[in-house]
């Protein structure tokens, strides 16, 4: 690799620490022409997308990792991740080479994970071949912590009546409202079909730039990512009804949920949901792994005859684990999605407007009652001195 090549750099810490923050501040002022700042959801898809491009081109022994890498460092010699994480092993068996073919063609990876490189992949499939990947990043990135046990996100602000539980028949007709407002009363269409990549999503209901789901449509059926992008980038706001408590046996579910709020937070979409609980009790994911975990300590394994069961039940736990793990982020996330200002800045100019108005209203009350203490204060004085 280029001896000329800078470090990069991986920021590690637990959610809402201010990782994101910190990176999209060094993208913007980096003097760099060729940058490229994306989730990291995003730049898989990209990558595969490229992968199965090439495979149609070209001979079925020709390897796609070097082309791709070279394509890549063409277009962006700073690389910004936001969220990277490895959680299967298509991933992980493209990105122990695809980071390395990076590194030679001097691209400069700066990068945002809730773990340390040594905790990437852990427990997962042939992860003794994605090593080799984890040691290159902590060679070619400064590792740098960002955890001061302060999730910002959730520090007290202006917020908005944007989820409502328990689901209700007045829950559905302040979402009917909200719908009608956000849409700006425009006329709704049914079975809007989305077409991108060769596949087909289909939106129940539509209207100016808003979309309405349930829980079983949008989460519950085999979507992917690229589903969720797709979505996000098609539609300003979301309105998902019915949500449900999600338990480890609902995994999927719950994966597809984290991946679906990650799309919405990154394209700065407004959400409006409707759960069976607040949104800190949607996933009780945490509990059933502690007594697992408790459960597994007490039992002694009686039958030794197969010995992959040990490993399964390693990956089973690391799997649940991954998931708590990412749904404490994605709560983060919709903490912040439920402030003013995520609001008053995002794509909706409707609710923007109205969120706006709101804030002006809220801080013309605040100075009124400033002035009105300060009155009172000014006037108590005055009798003091007065009667001395």
């Amino acid at each position: 690799m280029p001896e000329d090549t800078p470090r990069g750099l991986y920021i590690y810490g637990d959610v809402g620490t201010g990782k994101t923050t910190t990176m999209d501040l060094f993208y913007d002022t980096v003097p760099a022409e060729k940058k490229r700042r994306i989730h990291f959801h995003a730049f898989m898809l990209d990558v595969h997308s490229r992968i199965n491009s090439f495979r149609r081109t070209h001979p079925s022994t020709a390897d796609p990792v070097p082309t791709i890498a070279r394509e890549l460092a063409d277009d962006a010699y700073v690389l910004c991740f936001d969220e990277f994480q490895v959680t299967d092993i298509a991933d992980a068996m493209v990105l122990r080479r695809l980071v390395t073919e990076l590194f030679q063609n001097g691209v400069v990876i700066v990068t945002t994970s809730n773990r340390h490189p040594d905790e990437l992949y852990k427990s997962g499939i042939q992860r003794e071949s994605f090593l080799p990947c984890i040691e290159l990043l902590k060679e070619r990135c400064e590792v740098v912590s960002l955890d001061s046990g302060t999730d910002y996100r959730k520090i007290a602000r202006e917020t908005e009546s944007v989820y409502f539980s328990p689901i209700t028949a007045d829950t559905n007709k302040v979402l009917h409202a909200l719908f009608a407002l956000a849409s700006n009363g425009a006329a709704f269409e049914t079975n809007v079909p989305l077409h991108f990549l060769g596949r087909t999503l289909t939106v129940p209901i539509a209207a100016g730039g808003v979309a309405r789901f349930n829980f079983d449509q949008l989460c519950k059926e085999a979507h992917s990512a690229a589903d969720y992008i797709e979505l996000a980038k098609n539609f300003h706001t979301i309105l998902l009804t019915d949500v449900p408590v999600m338990h480890m046996s609902d995994r999927n579910e719950a994966r597809r949920f984290i991946t679906l709020i990650d799309a919405l937070y990154e394209s700065h979409a407004v959400l409006f949901m409707s759960s069976e609980t607040d949104i800190y009790s949607l996933f009780t994911g945490k509990h059933e792994i502690d007594g697992f975990q408790e459960r597994q300590q007490q039992r002694k394994i009686e039958d030794k005859c197969s010995p992959a069961s040990p490993n399964t039940q390693s990956v089973m736990a690391y799997a649940g684990e991954e998931e708590v793990f990412a749904f404490q982020r994605a709560i983060s996330r919709l903490v912040e999605m439920s402030s003013r200002r995520w609001i008053m800045a995002g794509r909706n100019p409707v609710l923007a407007e109205n969120a706006m108005q709101q804030e002006l209203h809220s801080r013309q009350l605040s100075n009124h009652y400033e002035s009105s203490q300060c009155d009172r204060s000014g006037s108590g004085g005055g009798q003091m001195r007065s009667a001395a």
